[in-house]
């Protein structure tokens, strides 16, 4: 049973979302074998050194950023409600991918989008820019924009349901770093996606000591996404 729903009451403590424990036995034996880290991350995720199911999350087809939350969907300064409606958003998504079989999710925005609210949301979270009140969740509320708390809410539902999640992408990153300041269990379900140049999402990949997903490239993805 997850939490339920993050509180809209800025003031009232939710409880906490119970994180699903990696495979360590999984993830030793792979390291024994030699794997490559990628792949044992993929065991320790998974429980398995069978090929994993996998899920894209891409956001351009969540309805929720195409209606409601349309005005905040590349903009930063959401309230607690929209913030709320963001993130179970993202967890249900996780939820569903859990109860179709899936074991990776790998969460994406549109290439090419503006990432001016991530990369902002990524400067506090890393210590290069000033903390705001309210730790990760008070940051994503005044610096980070719908798509971003999307992504956020599909890397806690990925730790909820005891899937990895793979961050393709700055907002992916940035929003998976706020869902492991809201709960730390989570950091190693997450693995960072291809290698990217920007230095916003090397500055995220190594606070969060994250895995790196390359092992997933060529790997079969569920059709259904």
């Amino acid at each position: 049973m997850g939490a339920g729903a993050l509180p809209v009451d800025a003031h009232r403590r939710r409880p906490p979302i119970p994180i699903v424990p990696v495979d360590a036995r999984a993830r030793d034996a792979a390291a024994a074998r030699g794997a490559e880290p990628g792949a044992v991350w993929l065991a320790s995720v998974t429980g398995s050194a069978d090929a994993p199911r996998i899920r894209t999350v891409g956001t351009t087809a969540i309805d929720v950023l195409h209606t409601t939350l349309e005005p905040f969907r590349d903009a930063a300064g959401m309230d607690v409600a929209h913030v709320a409606l963001a993130v179970d958003t993202g967890r249900a998504i996780a939820a569903r991918a859990a109860a179709d079989g899936m074991s990776v999710l790998v969460a994406a925005a549109p290439a090419g989008r503006d990432d001016t609210a991530a990369r902002a949301l990524a400067a506090v979270l890393t210590g290069a820019a000033e903390p705001v009140p309210n730790g990760a969740l008070g940051a994503l509320r005044r610096l980070g924009d719908a798509t971003t708390a999307v992504l956020c809410g599909v890397a806690l539902g990925a730790g909820e349901h005891g899937l990895g999640c793979v961050c393709d992408g700055l907002a992916a990153l940035a929003g998976a770093a706020v869902a492991a300041g809201i709960e730390p269990d989570l950091r190693p379900r997450l693995a960072a996606g291809r290698p990217d140049a920007d230095p916003a999402y090397a500055a995220l990949a190594a606070h969060l000591g994250v895995a790196d997903g390359a092992a997933l490239a060529g790997l079969p993805e569920d059709p259904r996404r």
